[in-house]
């Protein structure tokens, strides 16, 4: 034990004695109608340190020496020296009064001024809304997170077709909200659509929760054309999302099988409508001539596999001839470049046509 006898004893009269000025201090400062829990949490304190000194009989040394130790903490003991008396009676009860009458009001002060509170904060989505309940002013601070507006596209057709024919496309969209409020969207195309399209576009029933389809027509399309939709909102001035789809015309490639070692490919040959790149064919004939076919611009091929991987350019011959459409809107003429087996062989398999 680091305290001696003497010295508990001094420690817990100097805390009575203490009790008893606190009670004093109490008693005036409820009268005044001062703010007074910490005192009363401190005097509680002590009272149940003391009793726990003097009713507990279990206490280990350290937990005695630390009561002692929280005893002059709290009541700010300077020394406890060997020669003051010793108490040995309970800790003295705390007696509580009613508040007196209340006094006159006095005058009354000048107005008070609203606080400056300043929100710093590179997140627009920061909001402060003021709050007076009963006098009490509650600043309430709300983040709402940024969403980005979005849109789709689809174009309906929306395969590569052969250039001859003449369709009616149909663009159909889907808008979405963010948080803020869309401001504009815009089709570009050429021919362009926006004016149509702007007429459509109800960005106020978007706004307020309305159908967010939209549909409109590009008739009499003849040509690749890209329609690239944007949308952006009121957040900031630039385009949000944008979305691009394309509708491709091409001159098809044509393959197949003869008996005789000239043909018209329009009408003789399996025709492929697809874009310029590297094919796969597959022949399953005997005693036949072997056709492959494309647009002459595209220019030669690098490279013919057969279906075992062994290259076999040198057993084609390069015809050119011009290929004429038939039973189109509007029917063409071009250079094709006819790649044909230069004898009469079996082919039971698929060749690679590279470029």
């Amino acid at each position: 034990m680091i305290y001696t006898q003497s010295q508990q004893d001094s420690i817990i009269y100097q805390s009575q004695v203490w009790m008893a000025d606190m009670g004093v201090k109490l008693e005036s400062l409820e009268r005044a109608m001062q703010p007074c829990e910490d005192l009363y949490c401190q005097n509680y304190n002590v009272i149940a340190l003391i009793a726990a000194l003097q009713k507990d009989t279990n206490l280990e040394e350290y937990q005695e020496e630390n009561i002692y130790t929280c005893l002059i903490k709290i009541t700010d003991i300077k020394d406890y020296p060997a020669f003051t008396p010793i108490m040995g009676t309970e800790p003295p009860a705390i007696i509580i009064g009613q508040p007196g009458p209340a006094g006159p009001s006095g005058a009354d002060g000048a107005i008070g001024t609203d606080a400056f509170i300043e929100c710093i904060s590179e997140d627009d989505g920061i909001t402060i809304e003021t709050r007076d309940v009963a006098g009490v002013k509650t600043f309430v601070w709300t983040h709402t997170p940024y969403i980005e507006p979005g849109i789709t596209l689809a174009l309906d057709p929306n395969s590569i077709t052969e250039i001859g024919n003449v369709l009616d496309i149909t663009l159909n969209m889907n808008l979405t909200k963010g948080r803020d409020d869309v401001t504009a969207s815009v089709i570009t195309s050429d021919p362009t659509l926006d004016a149509a399209y702007q007429s459509i576009l109800d960005l106020a029933g978007l706004n307020a929760g309305g159908v967010s389809g939209r549909s409109i027509v590009a008739s009499g399309v003849l040509a690749s054309t890209t329609y690239t939709v944007n949308i952006s909102d009121e957040a900031t001035p630039v385009v949000k999302d944008t979305e691009s789809k394309t509708i491709t015309f091409v001159y098809p490639f044509f393959d197949g099988s003869t008996v005789a070692d000239t043909v018209d490919p329009y009408s003789g040959l399996n025709k492929r409508i697809s874009t310029k790149s590297n094919k796969s064919v597959a022949y399953d004939a005997d005693d036949n001539y072997f056709w492959f076919c494309y647009p002459a611009s595209y220019g030669d091929l690098s490279s013919i596999k057969d279906q075992n991987g062994f290259e076999v350019i040198d057993s084609f011959t390069r015809i050119d001839q011009n290929v004429l459409s038939s039973s189109l809107t509007n029917n063409w003429d071009i250079p094709y470049y006819c790649y044909r087996t230069t004898d009469i062989t079996d082919i039971h398999g698929t060749f690679t046509f590279n470029f």
